[in-house]
């Protein structure tokens, strides 16, 4: 009996802590790789592995509507040039397929999801990798 209520504390405890992280991780309007929780929780493997294009970058997460889509980003600022982000995505498979107001829509293997965007803001110097994944 000892043992089930201690395996119910846990559980309830693990329910309660990831959804205290996942509300900070939403609440926040970016943060860094040095806020470890967050991070390594959060943010996706291939935007952990995006080559930092300048020394001023964050993260971002959010949850769109819907089953269980996230949005996982960095941001960077005071970068112009995406070459390397492009070459990444290529390197692990993506394929550029569109342009649209969202910036370069790049897919996996012709799925629509997950898909990356890169939409760069040229006159604020701010270029976003974000992955939607449902």
């Amino acid at each position: 009996m000892l043992l089930l209520a201690v395996l119910v504390i846990n559980v309830v405890d693990f329910f309660y802590i990831n959804t205290s992280l996942i509300n900070e991780a939403e609440r926040n309007p970016g943060f860094k790789q040095s806020e470890r929780r967050l991070y390594r929780l959060f943010v996706d493997d291939d935007i952990k592995n995006a080559p930092r294009i300048t020394d001023d970058y964050y993260f971002r997460f959010r949850r769109m509507d819907g089953p269980s889509a996230e949005i996982s980003g960095i941001v960077f600022n005071g970068a112009t040039e995406t070459a390397a982000l492009e070459k990444y995505l290529a390197a692990l498979g993506y394929q550029h397929v569109s342009d649209d107001e969202f910036g370069q829509r790049w897919e996996k293997d012709n799925r629509p999801n997950p898909n990356i965007y890169i939409w760069r803001d040229t006159a604020g110097k701010t270029i976003f990798l974000t992955k939607y994944s449902l």
